[in-house]
């Protein structure tokens, strides 16, 4: 038996992707809608999700993507516009793509549900363009 839980939040971001050559490396902006879905094995005793407490999620999920991503202008730590004191800024590893996004919240959210076996992070650039990350962690019970 699976279970899963999934949370969704949008974010506002300015970026630049000075790596690829064409429109993208203008600063430019997006409404991101970011899905979060932990899997598990089923609802336990406590009638939860493998213990995990759905509000805990969504104020996790959610407080780390306003502090990292929302309203932030984000660049790769090597593009020379890092250089400038702009308000929002945040240097990025690599550039800030929505496939190199996925991953970074991918990231946070293996480290933060380290006892979710299995999860995915959707984000949604646009209404016809995403990029997703998943990881799974399985082990049959």
């Amino acid at each position: 038996m699976t279970a899963s839980l999934r949370v969704r939040h949008n974010i506002e971001v300015a970026h630049r992707l000075s790596l690829l050559p064409g429109k993208c490396e203008n600063i430019h902006g997006h409404s991101m809608w970011v899905t979060l879905e932990l899997r598990g094995h089923g609802i336990d005793e406590s009638d939860r999700l493998d213990g995990l407490d759905f509000g805990a999620i969504k104020k996790a999920f959610r407080g780390y993507l306003d502090s990292t991503y929302d309203h932030h202008l984000l660049l790769n730590g090597d593009d020379p516009l890092g250089e400038l004191e702009l308000p929002g800024l945040r240097l990025c590893d690599g550039d800030p793509s929505t496939e190199n996004i996925a991953y970074w919240i991918a990231q946070w959210a293996r480290a933060e549900f380290q006892n979710t076996p299995a999860f995915r992070v959707q984000v949604d650039e646009t209404h016809v363009n995403s990029a997703v990350w998943e990881t799974n962690l399985w082990s049959p019970r």
